[in-house]
Order: C-alpha cells, then sequence, then structure tokens
C-alpha cells in the first residue's frame, strides 16, 4: 500500500486530496479544502501565493495527524500565472492573475517586434490575452519594478513546490502553458523571449512531469515534525493531470473535455502539430504526462454559470447549483444563443447583464429570468463544444468516436446530455475527481509504484464509476448548430 497527498487548487478553490494505492486500485479522501480567489487591488487582480502556501501546509499536518504515511506530494494548479523570485529567493511583487486587464491590447505590441505566424510557429500555443507571454511583455511594456529585481521566474505549481523543496525548476506541461515554450526543439522559445527583451537567465531549466524535485525543507519538517517526504513535480498544470485520468482505452478514437470554470476540449497527440490550419482555428499544443502533447481549444466553461450566480447572490438571490439547474430545463430551448468566447466573458463582474448584452447585439431575444440566461449559457456551451470537435477532426483528419468528460463539470447533468446531443455521439462521465487522481497516479509513476502512463490509466478505470450519455433530439440540434456558427 502507497499513499501520497494531492494539492490539487483551481481558480476558485484548492483541496488536499489523500490517495491511498493498494492491490490495482487507488481510493481518495478530501483532506482539507479551502477558498482561493483573485484579488482585485488598484483595478488589477492578484493571487495571495503565501496564503495558499499557508493552506497547502495545514492540509499536509492534517494528513499527517490522520497518520498518513506518504510516499510523496506534489501540487497542481492552473496555467500561464507566475511568480517572480529575486537572487536571494524570495519573492518579487504580488503574482498577478491571468484575468487581470492589464494585457489588453498588448498583442500588437509583441507583433510589431516578432511576427503572430512567427510566434505561432515556434510554440504551437493559441493566442489568449492571458498567456505568460503577453503578461510578460506587458511587464515590460509598463517597466515594471518586480520585472527589474527578479532573478527566476516560477510558474504558480513550481513556485509552491519551490516554497516546500527549494526546487527551481519549470515543470513540462506547465512551460508549455506560456507561449514561451518549443515543443519542436523541446526548450524555451528564445527567438520570442529575445524579441521582448528579457534576459535568459530569468527562465529556469525544464524538468520533465512526474519527476521528484526534492524533499520537504528541514524548516518544514521541525515545523510539521514529520519526515522528508519527497516532493513531486506532477503534471503541474492540472488539465495535464486530469488528461492523465482520462480512462479511455487503448485502441479507441477518443477525444477528451476536461470540464470545470474553463472548458479544455482536444485530444492526445504523440507529437505537437503545428500547422496553419490548426494556427487558423487557433489550437494550442500544451505538453502531457509522459512527454505527450494536448491538442486542444480552451472553452471559457462553467465560469459563465459561476459569475452568474455570484451577480444574483450580490442582489440577494442566493440558489443552489440544483436550483439553477432545474430553472435551466424548464426554461425555452435554444431562445437565444451566445458564442462563450466573446471577449465580453473573460473578466470578473455582471455575467448576466453581458449575456443579454450579446443577445441584444446580435438581433435575437433577450434573457430576462435566471432559467433562459443559463438555458442559452448551457446550449451554448454544448454547441461550441460541437464546433470545436469538428475543426479538431478537419484539423487531425480522423474521426472522433467517444468524447470522455472529466472533472467537476461531470456533476452539470444537464450540460452532459446538452453535450451529447450536440456532437452526436457518445459521452463517458468520469472520474469528477480526475486532476486529484492524474496528480496520484503522476506520483505513484515518479516513484516507481506504477509502470507506465497506460497502467496508471487501467487503474483509474477500475478504481471510478463512470455513466454513459447517448444523443437524443439530433434534429433540433442540427438546426441550432447552423444558428450557432453564424454567431461564432
Amino acid at each position: 500500500m502507497k499513499q501520497y497527498l494531492a494539492f490539487d487548487l483551481g481558480a476558485s478553490s484548492g483541496r488536499a486530496i489523500l490517495g491511498t494505492l493498494d492491490n490495482g486500485k487507488v481510493e481518495l479522501q478530501e483532506i482539507h479544502r479551502f477558498e482561493n480567489a483573485s484579488i482585485p487591488i488598484n483595478g488589477g487582480f492578484f493571487w495571495n501565493l503565501i496564503g495558499l502556501f499557508n493552506e497547502l501546509k495545514i492540509g499536509l499536518k492534517k494528513a499527517l495527524e490522520a497518520k498518513a504515511e506518504l510516499s510523496a506530494i506534489a501540487i497542481d494548479t492552473w496555467g500561464v500565472d507566475y511568480a517572480f523570485i529575486d537572487r536571494q529567493g524570495f519573492f518579487a511583487g504580488i503574482p498577478h492573475c491571468y484575468r487581470d486587464p492589464r494585457t489588453e491590447g498588448i498583442q500588437p505590441w509583441l507583433y510589431e517586434r516578432i511576427p503572430q505566424q512567427k510566434v505561432y510557429e515556434l510554440t504551437g500555443i493559441q493566442f489568449m490575452n492571458l498567456n505568460s507571454v503577453f503578461q510578460l511583455a506587458s511587464s515590460v511594456r509598463s517597466g515594471d519594478p518586480a520585472l527589474e529585481i527578479a532573478d527566476k521566474l516560477l510558474f504558480i505549481p513550481n513556485a509552491l513546490t519551490y516554497l516546500f523543496c527549494g526546487n527551481v525548476s519549470a515543470e513540462y506541461s506547465i512551460a508549455t502553458t506560456s507561449q514561451l515554450y518549443n515543443p519542436t526543439t523541446r526548450d524555451w522559445a528564445w527567438e520570442i523571449i529575445d524579441a521582448m527583451g528579457l534576459k535568459r537567465s530569468l527562465f529556469p531549466s525544464i524538468t520533465p512531469s512526474c519527476t521528484i524535485a526534492g524533499t520537504l525543507l528541514p524548516s518544514l519538517q521541525e515545523e510539521l515534525k514529520c519526515p522528508a517526504i519527497p516532493v513531486v513535480l506532477v503534471g503541474s498544470h492540472d488539465t495535464a493531470s486530469a488528461v492523465a485520468a482520462v480512462p479511455a482505452s487503448q485502441g479507441r478514437s477518443w477525444a477528451y473535455l476536461s470540464s470545470g470554470t474553463w472548458s479544455l476540449l482536444g485530444v492526445e497527440l504523440e507529437k505537437p502539430l503545428v500547422t496553419e490550419k490548426a494556427r487558423l482555428a487557433n489550437y494550442t499544443n500544451e505538453g502531457g504526462v509522459g512527454g505527450t502533447i494536448r491538442f486542444l481549444k480552451n472553452i471559457m466553461g462553467l465560469w459563465l454559470i459561476q459569475e452568474c450566480r455570484t451577480e444574483w447572490k450580490r442582489r440577494g438571490l442566493k440558489y443552489s447549483f440544483d436550483e439553477l439547474d432545474a430553472m435551466a430545463m424548464e426554461a425555452e430551448p435554444f431562445r437565444s444563443l451566445i458564442n462563450p468566447n466573446d471577449d465580453s466573458f473573460v473578466t470578473p463582474g455582471d455575467m448576466p447583464s453581458r449575456i443579454a448584452a450579446f443577445c441584444q447585439k446580435t438581433g435575437q431575444p433577450v434573457p430576462e429570468t435566471p432559467g433562459q440566461i443559463l438555458r442559452t449559457a448551457l446550449e451554448s456551451l454544448a454547441l461550441r463544444y460541437r464546433l470545436t470537435l469538428d475543426e479538431i477532426e478537419d484539423i487531425i483528419g480522423k474521426r472522433i468516436d467517444m468524447l470522455h468528460l472529466v472533472g467537476g463539470g461531470c456533476k452539470n447533468l444537464l450540460l452532459n446530455q446538452f453535450t451529447a446531443d450536440a456532437i452526436a455521439r457518445p459521452v463517458q462521465t468520469g472520474p469528477v475527481e480526475a486532476t486529484a487522481l492524474g496528480n496520484i497516479m503522476g506520483q505513484a509513476l515518479a516513484t516507481g509504484a506504477v509502470g507506465s502512463l497506460a497502467e496508471a490509466r487501467d487503474i483509474i478505470r477500475n478504481s471510478t464509476e463512470t455513466h454513459i450519455y447517448n444523443p437524443k433530439n439530433s434534429q433540433v440540434w442540427e438546426e441550432a448548430y447552423a444558428r450557432f456558427r453564424k454567431l461564432a
């Protein structure tokens, strides 16, 4: 029996999950949960990195108090965001959140220094203002003092790993989200870095996924009264860990949808696919566990629902997620549609009003009730998945037979059925805790308890329940899809 502690941090909450691997199966136990949210300061949005580290220490302490015999610990988080450390090893400045508006209008600034097409050719990453390359470009443009004193850049999960064990590196999967990594040379995209005027020494060495980074610092061993527990760099990008946990059978043509605040829909490839067709469709080549490539597109995801709920709560209307689903179910189908990836939906704020404004601008009935607004968002997400799947099939030249949906979005039964209806093929949901499972299996791979990614997926398939949603009402969804394509 082996026990591992996974720290899984999302953009709204974090958890410490204890995983017990025994006799070809893995069991999970939530040890600690805490809130995480970007903090608005003077018009920007920032992360409380030290506060997060303290919550992780609390989670580790609880696991030790529960008599867990840990073989390792590891951290995964969202992508693109980073912190700076100075020459003395202290943090320089406060880490920005990817939703910070400082990157608005930054893309032309970069393309004056290196052409957009060249950036894609070097990185294979889709263009989004939130990417690390544009965040850094914003710092260069504004003369950010933190950048001037920074000695090294550490992506958020690697910065937290550094606080546990002192390791300074960039894990492969999280490095690829930056749009500063070259998947062909498997090194930093130095041509872009040089064009921006950044010093090369800012970027640490790139470490493969599932590598032991070190052991707990002596000061933490003393503080927590624990041994020198190994600290692992798993698939540090949460989606990399989630995709590693997809319980797919070998030999079948499948795509994955990691569903949460963001939806990430794509396929797993052995090599990057950096073609003109992929660039024009704005697809990304991110790193996966085992050196794989996650060829995918980012879609706004359940952020739309979460922000609606937050806004209604501000207005004194407190709805549970079950109540929201019930209201959406009762609303008229296909009354109005939106493009979930429209720029107006990116930043925090009054999401119901933004959805209404999009519908008004596009000449559709304006949704007024919570049910109408939610139905608009959910149906539009499902149709966005259909469009993305069609694009992927066209780019890779291969039919996708099954969509594996993993992550917290598995709990949204209405959206799951809408997705099957929209894509006109089966959707298999589960596991819900894909990211934590992928994190734990990554630790098992690093410590030798599991021999391969295929073996890890077999263990996950034997340990979790899944559900199949078969498509219904194909004709009405085809008609709605035709409408949606004109919007998107």
